[in-house]
């Protein structure tokens, strides 16, 4: 899920950078903006799933960890009334959680990274769409108005 994220923003991305760096004029201004606030939405988009993905994360993480705790409180019940093959058992099911804890630590991580990264790209994206739509009302004044702007200089 995760590499899909990547490569649908990448893709997002570099269509975004190409529009930016056409050489030739688009036929219509409006369609060349709309389609980079497009990709910014788009981008928006994966930031609100990563932010999901990470509540979830957060949620199951305090679960395990819950799990973990528990498991350790009924080896030492068990360990308390002699109950060793309980006691054993129950440790082995503390491990378990205490590895899935340490997953979804990593997870976390990694999609906050991933999350952080993002965050930066709509910003540049964002930048760059109020740059070109102040480039297009600036072309729309001199195509209204050309000696009005002439006069100006």
């Amino acid at each position: 899920m995760f590499d899909e994220l990547k490569v649908a923003f990448r893709q997002a991305l570099q269509n975004f950078n190409e529009e930016l760096s056409r050489v030739e004029p688009p036929k219509k201004t409006e369609d060349l903006v709309n389609a980079m606030n497009e990709e910014v939405e788009e981008a928006t988009a994966h930031i609100d799933n990563l932010e999901l993905q990470i509540s979830i994360a957060i949620d199951q993480l305090a679960k395990a960890e819950s799990e973990a705790e528990s498991c350790r409180r009924r080896s030492e019940l068990a360990r308390d009334i002699g109950d060793t093959e309980t006691s054993i058992m129950a440790i082995q099911y503390a491990k378990k959680h205490e590895e899935h804890i340490r997953v979804l630590g990593d997870k976390i991580e990694a999609l906050s990274a991933e999350l952080t990264f993002l965050g930066k790209e709509v910003t540049e994206m964002s930048e760059k769409v109020e740059e070109t739509q102040s480039i297009q009302k600036s072309i729309s004044m001199n195509s209204i108005c050309p000696e009005e702007n002439d006069s100006v200089s």
